[in-house]
């Protein structure tokens, strides 16, 4: 039976598919790339929080996020209740 790779990204209120593969290797690629995307986001938010002067909560809670998404393991990688980006694999229904 064949098998697709679907690569998506899930938080506490919803969840949605970024794209799907034939290859887990094209999967990966494309989890890496929403991943470091995300990764990218929080970075220029922090920025701008702490280049304003803000609170440092937003920079503690912006380093957590951006540890908790430099995990390179799809199976391992823990960002709830926040972005966290997926793998999963489906039998494809002849």
């Amino acid at each position: 039976m064949e098998s697709v790779f679907v690569v998506g990204v899930s938080d506490a209120e919803s969840t949605h598919i970024v794209s799907i593969h034939k290859t887990y290797e094209g999967a990966l690629k494309a989890w890496n790339k929403e991943r470091e995307g995300y990764i990218k986001v929080y970075r220029r938010i922090k920025f701008y929080y702490v280049s304003r002067g803000h609170s440092h909560s937003y920079d503690d809670s912006y380093n957590r996020l951006i540890k908790n998404l430099s995990c390179t393991d799809p199976e391992k990688i823990d960002n709830f209740p926040h972005e966290t980006p997926y793998i999963t694999k489906h039998e494809v229904v002849p």
